[in-house]
């Protein structure tokens, strides 16, 4: 099959200046996206007592229990930015989400 791809004859077209420009401008758009919403989940995370508090108590933070339990890089939260009821501290302290544990969903 190799000889027959080498000869084959190129398919598409050369995206034009105006499209790789508007890519490149929905890229940014979208970069930029993500990082307000990174920076709104941060700000939930910190939402509360600080950490420093909750551990001298002996406990762990929720996301302390989440990363210990869930099998690292496949936390994916769920309605973390979720704030039906405009609560101050912009959540609802209600976190839910999918992963893998012990390597099963």
């Amino acid at each position: 099959m190799r000889p027959y791809f080498e000869k084959m004859k190129r398919f598409g077209l050369e995206a034009a200046t105006l499209q790789s420009k508007q890519s490149v401008e929905n890229t940014r758009q979208i970069l930029n996206i993500e990082t307000e919403i990174s920076l709104a989940v941060e700000k939930v995370k910190q939402v509360g007592m600080s950490a420093e508090k909750i551990n001298a108590r002996g406990q762990w933070t929720v996301w302390q229990r989440i990363k210990y339990l869930v099998d690292p890089g496949t936390w994916c939260p769920l309605h973390t930015l979720f704030n039906p009821e405009d609560n101050e501290e912009g959540t609802t302290n209600v976190f839910d989400g999918l992963a893998r544990i012990s390597g099963r969903w």
